[in-house]
């Protein structure tokens, strides 16, 4: 991060809590997840680009650089919301419960 800072001014009051770079990873619908957090005020997501991550990030990270300054986008990212695995497995539940029970 100071080289960072030094590189880039305008970013010294950034604070950043964690990064991580590792492995591929692939969500169950192929599709990353991209935007904010439903739990945590202030933290955005953006991972699960899996083999698009070079031609997707871009205009993810543009995006989330859009979300940060003005705390909105033009770009819908309801499709990418870490909540659509909620949905999923809610309804996987209703449809376990409704086939098991007689």
């Amino acid at each position: 991060m100071a080289q960072f800072r030094r590189m880039v001014p305008a970013m010294r009051p950034l604070h950043v809590i964690r990064v991580w770079s590792g492995v591929e990873s692939y969500l169950p619908d192929s599709e990353p997840v991209i935007g904010l957090s439903s739990k945590a005020d202030g933290l955005f997501y953006a991972f699960g680009s899996s083999g698009s991550g070079f031609q997707i990030g871009p205009g993810g990270g543009e995006t989330l650089a859009e979300l940060f300054d003005t705390g909105c986008t033009e770009i819908a990212l309801d499709s990418f919301s870490i909540r659509r695995f909620q949905r999923d497995q809610r309804a996987h539940a209703e449809s376990v419960t409704s086939e098991t029970v007689p």
